[in-house]
């Protein structure tokens, strides 16, 4: 069974780039290649570097991915039949892949699209209580503000601050 590849850029882009005469030069073997599968490979390598931080509904959607994956989609078309490709094409595709590599460490972002959940920001901060016993306790929360999504994450509090003496409810029916 194969999995078919997500596709961030069309052969459009690709023209962008190289131009109709470019592309033409690059697949004008017989018979004639869907552009050697360079879209599909670009998508690969795009999954390869960013899948694990952000989803790929939101990656379809950034023209930025859009721009980094037809330079790596030129990059393999050129160099599909073992032919050297153009210098500014070379040059595209190592910007394209420092991006993604700084992307892929946790050194840079990418505008406008929120991380998976699993990569959110959290902080933890102590505080002392003293019901119903002196103690303290640590807090953890996850933060909502990842490129403006903000639902599904729980902040992590005392369960006695839930449920115990110091409940919101307990308190207002106590006093």
């Amino acid at each position: 069974m194969t999995i078919a590849a997500n596709v961030y850029c069309n052969a459009d882009d690709m023209r962008d780039i190289l131009s109709d005469a470019g592309i033409a030069l690059a697949i004008d073997d017989l018979p004639p290649s869907d552009l050697g599968n360079a879209i599909a490979k670009a998508g690969n390598r795009i999954d390869l570097f960013l899948s694990r931080r952000y989803d790929t509904a939101q990656l379809m959607e950034s023209d930025l991915v859009k721009d980094w994956a037809a330079a790596l989609a030129c990059s393999y078309l050129r160099r599909r039949r073992g032919n050297p490709q153009p210098q500014g094409i070379a040059e595209l595709a190592k910007e394209a892949l420092a991006d993604l590599t700084e992307i892929k460490h946790g050194l840079n972002d990418i505008p406008g699209i929120g991380m998976r959940k699993s990569f959110a920001p959290g902080q933890s901060k102590m505080r002392a209580t003293l019901r119903p016993y002196p103690r303290a306790v640590v807090e953890v929360s996850q933060s909502t503000t990842l490129g403006g999504v903000a639902t599904g994450y729980q902040k992590n509090q005392d369960i006695w601050d839930r449920y115990g003496f110091n409940a919101e409810a307990f308190m207002n029916w106590w006093f």
